[in-house]
């Protein structure tokens, strides 16, 4: 079908990717984009399946009120989304802190030997900043990549994408398979806007008469030309 079949494509895609990681979140974003597929098969199955008893108008009509409800569905599911995300991205980020140690200084003599560390980095040239840095990742040195990874570039002096870039490969060490959840929930969710994109511009479709015509014509025309080309194969 010309709205499902690109859905079908990404919620397959999407199964694959997360198949046997057990991960809850990403699995229950997925789950969502089943609800949206399953949401506008039903808007066609309405639109294509025509009660021969329906004039153009009531047939119209159905389709449209098909439309309204399948926008509601598109809603709902970015609800239920967001929730999924706000509770596994807290969890996420409260675990990625435990293993890598970085929270925020927790009291004043803390708080200042981060800073008199942030100052001696200052102080030096770029190269021997990276330097610091660099060792600091290597050693898993906790108070130092706290200092200057949970500051402003312009207080350590350090470029920013190499802040950046350290601070990926440190939480890589020590918290890989957190990172392979984050990553996991994160594209699950892309995925998911996507097809919560196209199922609303098959709602807006739906409650146009005009666009819906056409795609009723495409798909008839497309079953006529299936058909044909089977009984060719078949003669």
């Amino acid at each position: 079908m010309k709205y499902s079949a690109p859905i079908k494509k990404i919620m397959e895609r999407e199964i694959a990717r997360i198949e046997g990681s057990g991960h809850d979140g990403p699995t229950r974003v997925v789950g969502e984009i089943g609800r949206l597929h399953s949401a506008v098969q039903s808007l066609e199955a309405v639109a294509l399946n025509r009660n021969p008893a329906d004039n153009d108008a009531l047939h119209m009509k159905k389709t449209h009120d098909a439309g309204v409800r399948l926008a509601k569905a598109v809603k709902a599911t970015r609800q239920r989304a967001n929730e999924i995300l706000n509770t596994h991205n807290e969890r996420l980020s409260e675990k990625l802190m435990e293993r890598t140690g970085l929270r925020p200084p927790e009291n004043l003599e803390a708080i200042m030997r981060q800073s008199e560390l942030r100052a001696a980095v200052r102080s030096l040239d770029d190269r021997k900043r990276r330097d610091v840095l660099r060792e600091a990742v290597k050693a898993k040195d906790v108070e130092t990549l706290g200092a200057l990874f949970n500051a402003s570039p312009l207080v350590t002096g350090i470029d920013p994408n190499f802040v950046k870039d350290m601070r990926a490969a440190y939480e890589q060490s020590v918290a890989s398979e957190v990172i392979v959840e984050m990553n996991e929930l994160l594209e699950a969710d892309s995925a998911l806007q996507a097809v919560a994109r196209t199922a609303e511009g098959v709602a807006r479709d739906s409650q146009d008469e005009r666009a819906m015509q056409a795609f009723i014509r495409a798909q008839q025309a497309a079953e006529l030309a299936n058909e044909s080309f089977t009984s060719a194969m078949q003669e």
